[in-house]
């Protein structure tokens, strides 16, 4: 009878001392497969983690920054309306309360003359004020240099002087007569500037 097949491995004992071999190399090679799966999974986990945490601070950081930004507008508005209530704090200081003088002076001369026009007036904080008064008819100025001797017109003034006296146009045509005083305003109550604003 002719031989078809070869034996390589004569011995039958060899063959399987070479089997536990294998089989001892296929249970290391799944040992390893599964220890390196589980340290994979347990990066990937540790990784997923950081990862989700970096995402949270992130939407974190961007929502504090948007909130961070509104608020530096509202520190703006607040610094800009600090500092008009500091420019209206200072210019009350130094405010000459122009418009109730003003209204009392029109008043006194509403008294004295109709025709009589109040062209200029200029008062500072320390209630000094210069003011021209123009009138249309000589009758009507006569009229007033005796009401502004009388105590309903100088109650109004710790001083007053007349500064100049003028005549304006030809003697043919309508004079225009002007007077200019410069004086100091008594000092008016705060309650009764208060009323006057109102």
């Amino acid at each position: 009878m002719k031989k078809t097949k070869i034996n390589l491995i004569i011995n039958r004992e060899d063959y399987q001392k070479y089997e536990k071999y294998f089989y001892w190399l296929k249970i290391v090679t799944y040992s390893l497969f599964g220890f390196f799966l589980f340290l994979f999974l347990i990066f990937f986990i540790f990784i997923k983690k950081n990862s989700d945490d970096n995402d949270k601070l992130i939407l974190q950081k961007s929502s504090l920054l948007k909130a961070l930004a509104e608020k530096k507008g509202d520190e703006a508005r607040i610094f800009y309306l600090q500092k008009k209530y500091d420019d209206l704090n200072n210019f009350l200081k130094d405010d000459a309360f122009s418009s109730t003088y003003y209204g009392l002076l029109n008043q006194a001369l509403k008294q004295s003359s109709e025709s009589s026009t109040l062209e200029s007036f200029k008062i500072d904080k320390n209630r000094q004020v210069e003011f021209s008064i123009s009138f249309n008819e000589f009758p009507e100025l006569m009229n007033f240099f005796k009401f502004i001797e009388l105590e309903i017109f100088l109650k109004n003034f710790d001083t007053i002087s007349l500064k100049n006296f003028s005549i304006i146009g030809d003697k043919d045509k309508n004079e225009n007569y002007e007077l200019s005083f410069a004086g100091v305003f008594i000092k008016i109550k705060q309650n009764m500037i208060n009323n006057g604003k109102n």
